[in-house]
């Protein structure tokens, strides 16, 4: 009995010295990305983001409030994209040209809008939500448990028709 929970108290002691790395996404409300005019081949746009970075002193090697975004168009919802999957529309990246702040990871979400194909201009948005549930990887699995935020919209405007 001595020995097993000799054996317990090393465990507990040696995961407990694992640093946790903690990603929180935030996002901040910016006009140069609203009331946009689109052309109608579409466009790429890069709408810079924060990820607030901290580290504890748990048995989880990272934790991460995941992201997923969707376009509205003409108020009608589309597919929902995880924003770390390859071959996505909307996808985020780090900002590596950035000067780093402590506890701050600069990241950039990458808005690549479908061009319009008919002759009529169209509305478009871009919208995220924010897990509030935070799970171990970047990429939603579909085994993790979702709390899943408000839809928010990070980019719109008016899209000409060809």
């Amino acid at each position: 009995m001595r020995k097993i929970l000799y054996i317990l108290l090393t465990l507990c002691l040696a995961t407990s010295c694992f640093p946790t790395e903690w990603f929180e996404p935030k996002f901040e409300e910016n006009d140069d990305y609203h009331n946009l005019k689109i052309s109608a081949d579409g466009d790429r746009y890069d709408v810079p983001f924060e990820f607030m970075y901290y580290r504890t002193k748990t048995t989880w090697p990272m934790r991460t409030y995941q992201i997923r975004s969707r376009f509205i168009i003409d108020d009608i919802p589309g597919e929902i994209y995880d924003v770390t999957a390859n071959g996505s529309p909307i996808i985020w990246d780090w900002d590596w040209t950035s000067e780093r702040t402590p506890g701050i990871e600069n990241a950039v979400l990458y808005i690549y809008i479908p061009a319009n194909e008919s002759s009529m201009a169209r509305t478009i948005s871009t919208q995220i939500s924010i897990d509030s549930i935070a799970n171990s990887s970047f990429h939603i699995q579909d085994d993790d448990e979702h709390n899943w935020g408000e839809w928010n919209t990070v980019l719109d405007g008016i899209q000409a028709g060809r």
